[in-house]
């Protein structure tokens, strides 16, 4: 793949010429300094070592340096001059320069980051030849390993909600640590005795673990161990501790995703100290987590957080004590044996070795942790307060950049971009000098998930579609059963492809042959006669794959493919333009604009538009014409689109595209493969076979259309047109909306959608829609009885292809049969529908009218029992009851409810996706576990989406929810500080409900009653023909009431039969690992280097010393006296 290889290229255009900057600089201003100091050639080694950047610089401030070569992110008045708007970066940048940003925990006038500021200012050209050879690179990028950055192009760093620049540390970033550090299995041990709970010891204990976990990468594996145990105190009382695992893996290490890295911080940040420091169990529990899987199985890394005291005080007694004749004597002072645990560990030992990191947490006692390290092939330090850790355990991060250092790049994991452009893959690559070898850096190119998945989709037609998965464990990158990743909230928790292309682990054959084919890096192909296909259908069928491995990277792309896709008829211009009339671009007021004026004149006139019809509030809109959206995907460069301001002149484009005329062929509509394309190829096909449909919109009589909002046509491809015209929200995209969706899942009914919010201004509206069908190809008799056989012979049922003669919807694949005027052998025999859809239509209906309009339809013969009538109870006079109607969905979701009417457009939660559970959790229970009508699935998503207080549509000053006009400016008047952010990433357990078609055919009713704690009742459910609707009538509906204050039985009824979204708490636990085989056991193990760690103690504790001291001051003393 091109695209990828591109990047690469400039990533290592970075890498070469930063190691040929420092080093040539390096030497040039080495040999200076030394002959200024007179330090002969013999020396310089020694004196390298010594002195590392001492004299690189002639600077004492970063302030001294010329405005060129230092632009810093965080002062407004270093920033690069004449910043401007680019929709690649979807900020004000500077394409000529860039800046550096110096992480808080680093000293902005030390040596060694002026010395670097300077040299890595001479990258700037190599970024600039980037940009000219591939005009769509992102950032670009140098991490130093002192702790800043250099960040093309230049642009001023994102601040805080109270206007501080946020911080930012290269060397924590995944790019950064996946290039620097092999795959490597780590536990940490940490000392959770009562010592550590004085003098901020313990803080300092849970910082360094935190620092440790927030270096690990989605390679890597991990847990932490919380080291304490039970005893008595002072007066025999017992104190129960124990050594625990702290991840919800107990007895495994897991994978460092964010998720996981996430459970463990806040794990860390609830532990409090106290009980012994007895490590036994705790180096056991570690070594038995080395061994088992999952792992990398490459290294492992054991660190070890203590303040080496061999006591914890007074309170804490290894024996109950007792009572003798003088009184009550406390047991003995717990005072460990460091051997012991020496000896544990020694023999413990297995392939790969662990290495043991020891931080001595103030300087109580090296002996222990001191001896722990250097014996296994470690490093000691002392660590006396949590400030700037990354620089005072160097020895820990430059072993891991040694022992695995590779010269060659690699692609990241995804991660969410710090930098707003949302998920993002890194291609970064080490750089080291070539002098002595040391670590520099990391040079980076980014590219978006974005770029990828528009580079997949431009590949794929019909029901085709494309995914990306990781080649070292299967998880998907890109896939359509995904969430996007255009504006993430948190970063990505892994999936397993297995979960998107698998269900009721089905078809087997995904898993045992087409998915170890990938892994192994294969290219190849693979049929399945019950492929589960990421449509919107999500239905078994006939399908084809199709992978290859992208050459230099870990990833693998795949396409898959429907039967129907095999043969794919693409919508062509028609040849006769004639009939088709003006088409108008979305932005109505834009056509009022001095430059639209210019470029199309008199057209804004013509549209007549209306600001203040009374049907529309403050929307313009035009009742002669209707109006063309084109989604953001139908552009050749979607970021270019959407974050494009200049609107006056992207209406321009836009209505000379879609109007131009050339009828005798299409060539003019070749797509992006044009140069200065702007749109994909035959997009203003799409525009003109929607045409025609505008003149029947046109000439309905007012009547009919008072209660309608907006009618519209919705095309595959991206193309929206929709009437009367008006402006649509920016990013809107209809083939994600709900109302599509659910017309092209239920392709052979006319669907209604749950009351939503309208994005266009118009109030609480319901949807109709209907699935358009591809054209009806021509196709003969034996074809079809030649189809049809070969479609029995892979399964037990025979259906008809688009073409053939048909009696009914369920003779045929795509379930629906009609009469068309399409060409055929019979046009006046009825005939199945092609498999492919074209697009949807729908009509938005105000909901309060829709709801009027059902309740009159549903008047009780004797009048008596209509829909919300109130009567007396038949069982008891004195009570009242009434009837409830509602219109429910085949997922179980209310379309009708008489609660709705009263609601406020504002309260969407109120009314959208609410559940029939929810209301009458007894009627819905029934229907599931009696009549079998509902079955229930549960899921776990790791993409969840959780709010931190009830979500509510965005108003203006005026209390109504802000238009499209509104909303549209939201980019363009974005302040620096961020708005509050109302969403975050949680894992939820997903609750839905499917119908059962089989027990509920048209002519069937169900009748049933129920008493429960909420409501008593009889009920009837019917299906309302050739819909997804099912009708369900409640009489002698009597609520009932609780004696208490609240009702908890009836909340605990309803919650038992409720579907939505549910957050689990702590639901790391619930992300399963699929893989459970090492990297070493598939020789995928990078090789590592044989690095020898400098590491040395004290041997000598305080009491010791004291004695020591005293010795020495006894000996002086008899010396001195003698003397006299």
């Amino acid at each position: 793949m091109d695209f990828l290889k591109k990047k690469q290229r400039a990533a290592h255009r970075i890498a070469e010429s930063a190691r040929d900057l420092h080093d040539k600089l390096y030497l040039t201003r080495e040999h200076d300094y030394s002959t200024q100091l007179k330090i002969n050639s013999s020396s310089h080694l020694l004196w390298r070592k010594l002195n590392g950047s001492l004299g690189l610089t002639q600077h004492k401030q970063l302030l001294h340096l010329d405005n060129d070569t230092y632009k810093d992110a965080d002062i407004p008045l270093r920033l690069p001059q004449n910043m401007t708007f680019h929709p690649h970066f979807k900020r004000n940048v500077s394409l000529q320069h860039s800046v550096v940003k110096i992480s808080d925990e680093i000293p902005r006038n030390n040596v060694e980051s002026i010395w670097t500021v300077e040299w890595t200012h001479k990258l700037e050209p190599i970024f600039l030849r980037n940009r000219e050879l591939d005009p769509d690179i992102r950032w670009q990028y140098f991490g130093s390993h002192v702790g800043l950055i250099r960040l093309y192009p230049g642009r001023e760093w994102d601040q805080n909600f109270a206007g501080f620049y946020n911080d930012y540390d290269p060397r924590v970033r995944p790019w950064y640590i996946a290039t620097t550090s092999g795959p490597k299995d780590v536990i940490i041990i940490l000392d959770c005795s009562e010592s550590m709970d004085s003098d901020g010891k313990f803080a300092i204990g849970t910082s360094i673990a935190t620092v440790i976990i927030n270096t690990l990468t989605r390679q890597d594996y991990v847990n932490v161990i919380c080291a304490h145990e039970s005893h008595w105190d002072e007066i025999g009382k017992w104190h129960v501790y124990k050594t625990e695992v702290l991840s919800c893996q107990q007895d495994t290490m897991v994978k460092a995703t964010l998720a996981f890295k996430r459970d463990l911080k806040e794990k860390l940040a609830t532990l409090k100290p106290g009980g012994t420091s007895e490590f036994e169990t705790a180096f056991d529990t570690a070594f038995d987590l080395f061994q088992q899987k999952p792992k990398t199985g490459c290294q492992s890394i054991l660190i070890f957080i203590t303040d080496g005291q061999d006591t914890d005080g007074e309170t804490v007694r290894c024996g109950a004590g007792q009572y003798t004749r003088s009184g009550y004597v406390p047991g003995p002072i717990c005072k460990y044996n460091w051997t012991r645990y020496w000896t544990t560990v020694k023999q413990r030992q297995f392939h790969p070795r662990a290495r043991i990191f020891s931080y001595l947490v103030k300087d109580n006692g090296q002996i222990f942790p001191g001896k722990l390290a250097c014996d296994n092939d470690g490093h000691f330090a002392i660590l006396n307060d949590g400030e700037n850790l990354i620089n005072k355990m160097f020895n820990y991060f430059d072993y891991l950049s040694k022992a695995s250092l590779s010269i060659n790049g690699s692609w990241t994991s995804q991660y969410i971009d710090q930098w707003g452009l949302g998920v993002m893959l890194t291609y970064a690559i080490p750089v080291t000098s070539n002098i002595d070898g040391r670590l520099l850096g990391v040079a980076g190119v980014d590219i978006t998930l974005d770029d990828i998945e528009h580079v997949l989709s431009s590949k794929t037609w019909g029901g085709v579609y494309g995914f990306l998965i990781n080649r070292h464990d299967g998880d998907a990158i890109i896939h359509p059963g995904l969430k996007s990743t255009t504006i993430p909230i948190e970063d990505p928790i892994s999936t397993h492809i297995t979960q998107l292309e698998m269900r009721n682990n089905e078809p087997k054959e995904f898993q045992t042959i087409i998915l170890p084919a990938m892994l192994r890096g294969q290219r190849g192909s693979k049929q399945l006669s019950n492929a589960y296909r990421a449509t919107i259908r999500r239905d078994f069928g006939n399908g084809t794959y199709y992978w290859s491995p992208i050459e230099n990277t870990d990833y693998i792309f795949a396409f898959s493919l429907g039967e129907s896709d095999e043969k794919f008829r693409e919508v062509r211009q028609p040849k006769n333009l004639s009939m088709y009339d003006e088409s108008f671009f979305n932005l109505l007021i834009e056509y009022n604009s001095t430059k639209a004026r210019k470029a199309l004149p008199g057209k804004f006139e013509h549209m007549q538009v209306k600001i203040n019809d009374p049907k529309y509030n403050d929307v313009r809109v035009s009742y002669l014409y209707s109006s063309i959206m084109l989604a953001p995907r139908v552009y050749c460069d979607p970021s270019e689109y959407f974050y494009n301001d200049d609107l006056a002149q992207k209406t321009i484009n836009a209505h000379i595209y879609i109007n131009q005329r050339n009828n005798n062929n299409s060539d003019d509509d070749k797509g992006c493969s044009q140069k200065n394309a702007m749109f994909h190829e035959n997009t203003r096909a799409y525009v003109l076979i929607s045409q025609p449909i505008e003149r029947v919109w046109r000439r309905r009589p007012p009547e009919l259309t008072k209660d309608l909002i907006w009618t519209y046509v919705g095309m595959r491809t991206g193309v929206f047109r929709t009437y009367p015209a008006h402006r649509s929200v920016r990013d809107y995209d209809h083939t994600t909306r709900a109302w599509y969706k659910r017309a092209v899942a239920f392709q052979d009914l006319t669907t209604a959608s749950m009351p939503y919010l309208d994005l266009s201004g118009g109030g609480k509206v319901i949807t109709i829609a209907q699935a358009l069908f591809e054209g009806m190809p021509s196709i003969s008799n034996k074809t079809c009885q030649q189809k049809t056989q070969q479609s029995s012979s892979t399964t037990t049922t025979t259906k008809f292809p688009g073409g053939c003669p048909c009696s009914i919807g369920s003779d045929c694949l795509s379930g629906y049969c009609y009469q068309s005027v399409a060409p055929g052998p019979d046009q006046k025999q009825l005939r199945c529908a092609t498999e492919r859809i074209i697009g949807v239509t729908g009509t938005d209906i105000r909901y309060n009218s829709f709801h009027s309009e059902i309740m009159k339809r549903m008047v009780a013969s004797d009048g008596r029992r209509s829909c919300d009538s109130i009567y007396p109870c038949p069982s008891n006079p004195l009570k009242e009851c009434s009837t409830r109607c509602y219109l429910v969905d085949h997922s179980g979701y209310l379309i009708v409810d008489p609660d709705f009417v009263n609601v406020s457009s504002f309260h969407e939660n109120l009314y959208n996706q609410v559940p029939l559970g929810h209301k009458e959790g007894e009627v819905m229970a029934d229907l599931i576990y009696k009549h079998s009508l509902f079955d229930r699935a549960e899921t776990i998503t790791f993409q969840g989406t959780c709010h931190v207080s009830k979500p509510s549509a965005k108003v203006t000053l005026k209390g109504i929810p802000a238009n499209p006009e509104e909303l549209d400016n939201k980019y363009k008047n974005k302040g620096p500080i961020p708005q509050f952010m109302n969403e975050y990433g949680c894992i939820q357990d997903q609750v839905r409900y499917k119908i059962q078609a089989s027990k509920l055919k048209w002519s069937n009713l169900i009748i049933g009653e129920v008493n429960g704690p909420c409501m008593s009742g009889q009920y009837y459910v019917t299906p309302l023909v050739k819909t997804n609707l099912i009708l369900v009538v409640i009489e002698n509906y009597y609520a009932e009431r609780s004696k208490l204050f609240y009702n908890f039985n009836c909340k605990i009824q309803r919650s038992i039969v409720d579907a939505g979204a549910f957050r689990i708490i702590n639901g790391t636990c619930a992300h399963k690992i699929e893989k459970m085989s090492s990297l070493y056991d598939e020789k995928k193990c990078p090789a590592l280097q044989d690095v020898k760690i400098e590491c040395k103690y004290n041997g000598i504790n305080k009491r010791q010393l004291s004695l020591v001291l005293v010795f020495f001051v006894i000996v002086f003393y008899r010396l001195d006296f003698s003397f006299f």
